[in-house]
């Protein structure tokens, strides 16, 4: 396990738990931490499972059966608990738009009105199981086409993609290139693209250079890209939400992955904070923390207004402070008695 990007896991999906309770002022942690994610599964996947895809030993049909195992029980729970809790207050939702999210089909529909039935978190998860899908064929291509026709297609794709940026209506920017799994697919690529870079022949070098280099200046390279990513926040407010939702973060994140995946093993600081047992434990529930904050904020919020407490529902300190120690606490228990037990007992039938 790369203990950085455990840690980082947590990091990227505290700006997206933190974009939903600030809200629309802080959309650059939700955009920036499904860019992350996107990109993260890319490359950690590839560093798993590429032996095996390049050997031909690589099993598909288990291969998804393993990742389904993982996250699907938790979101069918969040699914039957957002839709009870939609229910009692008499929200009703159409049957194709609830088949459509218990099935992970979502994201494939061109409407913002498909995203948010049940747990509207999960459209994540769609986009995800497309990923896993089409994995070992994506991974072969871009791990053994030649340098060279890989800049050309990225030139034509890019191109297109700008295009499609450029020209599309403004309602259907969130639907096409924030939420669709076929445009989403360039973030997971270039976490493949990552890790070929992290395998060749230069990425050695520069690996090689940087395990020599003092403990002063690993900590300064990783300080620098931290403030850019912190620097990218203000930039953001400025650009153009055709290319902030998404293509904004190409150039930042892949630096963030590969500069931390490379300085794993040796003495900066920032790797050393992220090497804490603390921060090991959160990234470990990470995923649990993502598919759960909103579930968990519904009935917080709920239950604080019942005996009258935070009725005009501001944001305060006392407020968000309880609120993450809730979502922590739920997380770990959803994990612990939930998602592992369910995960091992599966793991037997899948065998």
């Amino acid at each position: 396990m790369i203990k950085n990007l455990q840690s980082l896991r947590f990091v990227f999906i505290m700006q997206v738990v933190m974009s939903h309770i600030i809200g629309k002022s802080f959309d650059f942690g939700g955009e920036c931490g499904v860019a992350f994610f996107f990109m993260l599964s890319g490359f950690v996947l590839s560093y798993n499972y590429g032996k095996e895809i390049s050997e031909d030993t690589f099993r598909p049909v288990r291969f998804l059966e393993k990742q389904l195992a993982k996250f699907y029980p938790l979101h069918v729970l969040t699914f039957v608990v957002m839709i009870l809790l939609d229910a009692r207050l008499g929200r009703f939702f159409e049957w194709e738009k609830l088949v459509a999210n218990l099935l992970l089909l979502q994201s494939w529909v061109p409407s913002d009105n498909f995203y948010y039935v049940g747990n509207g978190l999960s459209w994540f998860l769609s986009d995800l199981l497309f990923f896993y899908v089409v994995f070992p064929f994506v991974y072969r291509l871009l791990m053994h086409t030649s340098v060279r026709r890989l800049l050309v297609g990225a030139v034509v794709v890019l191109t297109l993609y700008a295009t499609l940026a450029v020209y599309i209506p403004e309602r259907m920017i969130n639907p096409l290139l924030y939420a669709a799994p076929w445009t989403r697919l360039l973030d997971f690529s270039i976490g493949i693209i990552v890790l070929r870079f992290y395998l060749s022949e230069t990425g050695k070098t520069f690996n090689a250079w940087l395990a020599n280099k003092s403990t002063a200046m690993v900590t300064q390279a990783e300080i620098v890209l931290t403030i850019a990513v912190l620097v990218s926040f203000f930039f953001y407010e400025h650009a153009s939400l055709r290319f902030r939702c998404a293509s904004f973060f190409w150039l930042i994140l892949p630096a963030v992955i590969y500069l931390f995946v490379a300085t794993d093993q040796l003495s900066g600081y920032v790797t050393k904070l992220l090497h804490q047992p603390l921060m090991q434990w959160l990234g470990g529930i990470s995923f649990e923390i993502y598919l759960m904050h909103y579930v968990t904020m519904r009935i917080l919020y709920s239950g604080l207004a019942s005996i009258g407490v935070n009725e005009e529902g501001r944001l305060t300190l006392p407020v968000l402070l309880l609120t993450l120690v809730v979502i922590f606490i739920v997380s770990y228990l959803t994990r612990r008695f939930f998602v592992s037990p369910i995960y091992a007992r599966l793991l037997l039938l899948i065998k």
